[in-house]
């Protein structure tokens, strides 16, 4: 097997030149690198969607945060190779790539494919998050009313600071947080958290994902943002919906260890 793939991410050159080294593996066939990470290598980048169709994998350099903002953007398994502080989505570290690329190169891996959302704004599809969609005031300690409705039925309304609409991913995330419960990222199912609300009676829900879910806003303006990457000033004449999306956050993986991992990466001992 000769891989084929794709690096993304923003880093110091010296890391860039790590990643450029693989190349000389006797594995790696071709590596195609994004416009942002071929400027510190001086080499001809490549956008997202030119390197469709000739690459079998992506990898990301850096932090949870790059390798949501790629997930919003392809279609394709990924490679998280962690550079930032946590790291709780990626899968390996910078010394251990070359063992990665040889464990993928011997089909020593697996698909993690996980729930994403589609978020839209009055009927137009704004983002595919893999982890969160959060609605909450533009102002600082500026209670918000809002209104969630499953279906056709209103669940719950509550004056907060906002309200976080989480797939599995993302509960060990903003919504774990903000008083969510941890999620095994196996289920398709919604997480819906009230952030800081002044009502004792509003609580976090669980919710099958066969329906949509719509954020009404009674008043005033309030930010929409994605996955921590998107933003958007929305107001109570917007309409804001969540439904599970027909595509997968496709991780590879080469060990099945959700709780494991958050025991690494979430419990101080």
């Amino acid at each position: 097997m000769s891989l084929r793939f794709g690096v993304y991410g923003l880093v110091d050159k010296e890391t860039a030149k790590k990643v450029e080294s693989l190349e000389e593996l006797d594995i790696v066939d071709k590596i195609y690198f994004e416009h942002s990470l071929a400027e510190n290598l001086n080499v001809k980048g490549l956008s997202l969607d030119d390197m469709k169709g000739k690459i079998d994998f992506m990898m990301t350099v850096g932090g949870d945060g790059t390798l949501l903002k790629l997930l919003q953007n392809i279609d394709m398994p990924a490679l998280g190779v962690n550079t930032g502080n946590v790291g709780f989505l990626t899968t390996t570290e910078v010394s251990e790539i070359k063992n990665a690329l040889k464990r993928i190169d011997r089909d020593e891996y697996f698909l993690d494919k996980r729930m994403k959302l589609d978020v839209f704004l009055n009927g137009k599809k704004e983002c595919e998050c893999v982890n969160e969609m959060v609605v909450h005031s533009d102002k600082i300690a500026k209670l918000r009313e809002i209104k969630l409705i499953y279906g056709d039925k209103m669940i719950d309304c509550f004056r907060a600071d906002g309200v976080i609409i989480s797939t599995p991913t993302g509960s060990t995330s903003y919504c774990l947080s903000s008083g969510g419960p941890i999620v095994n990222p196996k289920l398709d199912v919604y997480i819906s958290v009230p952030i800081a609300s002044f009502d004792l009676d509003a609580k976090p829900h669980v919710l099958p994902s066969d329906k949509p879910i719509e954020i009404s806003l009674t008043e005033r303006k309030c930010l929409m943002v994605m996955d921590g990457q998107k933003e958007r000033v929305v107001g109570h004449e917007d309409t804001i919906k969540v439904k599970k999306s027909d595509s997968r956050a496709k991780f590879i993986r080469f060990e099945d260890d959700f709780y494991e991992k958050v025991k690494k990466k979430l419990v101080k001992r």
